[in-house]
C-alpha cells in the first residue's frame, strides 16, 4: 500500500506534533502518497467510549473508515489505539452483519457506506510489510551503530490477535527488525511484553499508572539500553511525560524514549531540531552523545576489521557454542566478543586477554555457511594485542627467542641418538636472525648502513 489516507487520531496532533512530524518525513523519503480525509472523530477510544455505549463505538468506527472507503483508499495509522480500534470494529461487523446493516441506514443520511473491503494498517506494519526491513536498511544514511535500543510494541498493535492478525501478539519481531535495519542493537528485557500501563491514567488510578512505568524503565535502564522506541502515542506519553514525573520526584531513571518514525527519520539523515526531537519531556541529548562517540568507536573498528562482515557474524550465531575451547571453558564466549567489538568494546577485548583462548583451530572457519569464520578475527585481534604491548608473556618470550635462533626449541641430540637417529643438519636459524633484522635491507640482503 503505497497510496492511502492517514488517519492521525487525537492525541499525536493534540500533544505530540513532532510524532506527525518525523512520520510525515518518512512517508515522504520513502515515497508514499499520503491522503488527509476531512470528516474524520475520534477513533473512537475503547475504554472511555465503547465502555459507555458499544453502538457508538462500532458506529463512530465504522464511519471513520466509510470516510475513508469512499475515496477509495487504505487507512494507515501512526496509533494503536486507532489501529485497534478499527480492526476491532472491521471484525466485528464482518461477523454482525445485522449490525453493520444498522449502522449503514444511519450512515446513508451521510452518503456513506461501510463495507469492511478496505485495508487497515499500523505506520509499524506498513514500515515492516510494505516497506520491509531489508529496503529500509538501504535508506539508511547514518546508521545508529553501536546504540542499544529497546523495543516496546504496546497491547493494541498485537491484541486482541483474532482481529489483528499482524505479528506474534506474545512473542513479536517486526519492530525489531525494523530497528536492526536501522543499524541498532535490540536489547531484550524481562518485561518488554508487559502493558505500558498508560490507560490506569485515564480511569484515575495515577499511582498505578507510574507503578507501571517505573518498572519497566527501570528494566530497561537495568539491560544497559540507551534508548526505549514506542510505537504508539500513549505509550510514549507513559514513558516519556510520566517518566519526567518520576524524575521531578528525584527518582532514578533516565531513559530517552522515541517514537519508530523519530528513529527512522534519524537515521535517514534529518536533523533533531528539524524533527522537533528538543520537544521531548525526558531529554534525547544523553543518546545523540552516546550515538557521536559511538559512531567515533565505529571508525576506530573499521581502521582494523570489516564492521559489516562483523555485523553479519554476530547476527548470525549458527557457531554458538561449536568452539572447541568454550566447551571445556565456558568463560570463553567468542561469539561475545564479537558482539563486544560492535559495541565499541576494542580497548577493552584486548585489555581483557580472553582473545587468546582462541587456539585457531579453524572450527568456526569450516562451520561457517558464509565463509567468515571468526579466527582470522581474533589474529587481528592478537596483532591489535602485541601492538600495544597486551600479549602474554609466553607469547612475547616465544617470539624473542624465534627471532633469536629461527626455532622455538632446540634438538635433543643426546636422546635422538640413543634412538639411532642420525644427526639434523644445521639450522638456518642465522640466516633468519640476519633477514628479520631492522637492520638489513628487504631488497638485496644487504645490511644497512
Amino acid at each position: 500500500m503505497r497510496e492511502f489516507a492517514v488517519f492521525w487520531g487525537c492525541t499525536i496532533p493534540a500533544r505530540f506534533p513532532f510524532i506527525e512530524k518525523a512520520t510525515r518525513v518518512v512517508f515522504d523519503d520513502l515515497g508514499a502518497m499520503v491522503h488527509e480525509l476531512a470528516g474524520h472523530t475520534c477513533c473512537p477510544e475503547g475504554t472511555l467510549v465503547k465502555a459507555n455505549d458499544e453502538d457508538a463505538f462500532y458506529t463512530a468506527a465504522a464511519r471513520n473508515l466509510a470516510i475513508v472507503e469512499k475515496a477509495g483508499l487504505g487507512v494507515v495509522t501512526p496509533c494503536n489505539g486507532c489501529y485497534s480500534t478499527f480492526k476491532e470494529a472491521a471484525s466485528h461487523l464482518r461477523a454482525e452483519w445485522r449490525d453493520r446493516d444498522a449502522i449503514n441506514e444511519r450512515l446513508a443520511s451521510e452518503d456513506l457506506r461501510y463495507t469492511g473491503d478496505l485495508e487497515i494498517a499500523h505506520f509499524a506494519e506498513w514500515l515492516a510489510d510494505t516497506v520491509g526491513a531489508g529496503a529500509l536498511s538501504t535508506r539508511v544514511t547514518r546508521p545508529l551503530w553501536g546504540m542499544r535500543v529497546a523495543v516496546h510494541y504496546g497491547c493494541h498493535l498485537l491484541r486482541p490477535q483474532p482481529a489483528v492478525r499482524w505479528d506474534d501478539p506474545l512473542h513479536p519481531t517486526k519492530v525489531e527488525e525494523l530497528v536492526s535495519a536501522l543499524g541498532a542493537q535490540v536489547v531484550d528485557y524481562t518485561t518488554k511484553m508487559q502493558c505500558c500501563g498508560g490507560a490506569l491514567d485515564r480511569v484515575g488510578e495515577r499511582e498505578g499508572s507510574l507503578a507501571f512505568a517505573r518498572r519497566k524503565l527501570a528494566d530497561v535502564q537495568n539491560e544497559g539500553a540507551d534508548a526505549l522506541v514506542v510505537v504508539c502515542p500513549s505509550c510514549f506519553q507513559q514513558f516519556d511525560l510520566n517518566q519526567a514525573a518520576l524524575q521531578r520526584a528525584n527518582e532514578d531513571v533516565h531513559v530517552p524514549v522515541f517514537y519508530l518514525s523519530e528513529l527512522v527519520a534519524l537515521a535517514m539523515g534529518h536533523e533533531p531540531e528539524e524533527l522537533g526531537l528538543g520537544m521531548h519531556r525526558v531529554s534525547v541529548d544523553p543518546f545523540f552523545d552516546r550515538w557521536k562517540a559511538r559512531s567515533e568507536e565505529k571508525r576506530r573498528l573499521a581502521e582494523h576489521f570489516d564492521v559489516g562482515l562483523l555485523a553479519k557474524c554476530d547476527a548470525c550465531q549458527a557457531c554458538k557454542d561449536d568452539c572447541p575451547v568454550c566447551k571445556v571453558d565456558p568463560a570463553f564466549q567468542p561469539n561475545e566478543i564479537i558482539a563486544d567489538l560492535l559495541a565499541g568494546r576494542l580497548d577493552g577485548v584486548i585489555a581483557e586477554g580472553q582473545l587468546w583462548k582462541c587456539i585457531e583451530c579453524y572450527t568456526c572457519q569450516e562451520m561457517c555457511h558464509s565463509r567468515i569464520g571468526m579466527a582470522g578475527v581474533f589474529r587481528q585481534l592478537k596483532e591489535l594485542a602485541l601492538e600495544r604491548g597486551a600479549g602474554p608473556e609466553a607469547v612475547g618470550a616465544a617470539y624473542a627467542e624465534f627471532l633469536k635462533t629461527g626455532a622455538l626449541g632446540k634438538p635433543r641430540e643426546s636422546a635422538r641418538k640413543k634412538l639411532g637417529l642420525d644427526p639434523l643438519p644445521a639450522g638456518g636459524g642465522d640466516a633468519v636472525a640476519r633477514l628479520l633484522s631492522p637492520t638489513v635491507g628487504a631488497a638485496d640482503g644487504t645490511e644497512k648502513e
